[in-house]
């Protein structure tokens, strides 16, 4: 096998082998997924995202979760947090992760036809972003978003809001975001009008970063 290869799935999550990744999105096979955002309390409740690098495939110069990958072949969900460590040069323990749950997702990406099973994370840290060492390969930028100010956006209560940003060996500023920032994620619609209302997952991942910070256990995707 040429490529990165990885652990594929039917539609009922029963496992059906190994593919090198090309494949799997050739061929549009259900494979697991590693998400994780971190959740800061800094200004009210804030998480830290990435802005990829301007050189990737996928989604050049857009904003994403702290961090996110494919996870190999036999390996457990806790263990893409390597995931981490390679793409923003900090390490957290796996008993630090909250796990929310596995999200289903199939759209179309440069790759191809993309069927992911996410299982998905938060994990609270407080380190400021001078701190992030991010690899200039994978990411061109730490970014600080308000959990509020995040809700307001995603359920399209405001055009943009400000966020702080700090780019690979740069300093901290404001920056104004809009839902065109972000890696896209297909909207949540009112039947009734057919117009867009918000993007649900980030919503609930917020909703979900504010309850962790609240001491809230009841957590889920």
């Amino acid at each position: 096998m040429s490529g990165e290869p990885i652990d594929v799935f039917d539609e009922l999550g029963r496992h059906q082998g190994v593919r090198d990744r090309a494949t799997v999105h050739a061929e549009g096979w259900w494979h697991q997924v590693f998400h994780l955002l971190i959740v800061t309390e800094r200004n009210g409740g804030s998480v830290v995202l990435q802005r990829r690098a301007d050189t990737k495939v996928a989604f050049p110069g857009l904003l994403d979760l702290s961090a996110t990958g494919h996870l190999a072949a036999g390996e457990q969900p806790v263990e893409g947090l390597r995931e981490l460590r390679e793409e923003l040069g900090v390490e957290v323990a796996t008993t630090a992760l909250h796990p929310l749950g596995v999200r289903r997702l199939v759209d179309h990406t440069p790759e191809g036809v993309n069927r992911e099973l996410s299982h998905v994370f938060l994990v609270r840290d407080d380190r400021p972003l001078t701190d992030y060492r991010p690899d200039p390969s994978e990411v061109s930028a730490v970014v600080e978003l308000g959990i509020d100010e995040g809700l307001d956006l995603f359920t399209r209560h405001r055009p943009d809001i400000e966020a702080i940003e700090v780019a690979v060996g740069g300093a901290a500023a404001p920056v104004r975001v809009d839902l065109g920032a972000f890696v896209p994620e297909p909207p949540l619609f009112d039947v009734a009008t057919g117009a867009a209302t918000a993007h649900g997952y980030w919503v609930t991942l917020l909703v979900m970063a504010g309850r962790l910070l609240a001491g809230d256990d009841r957590l889920g995707i």
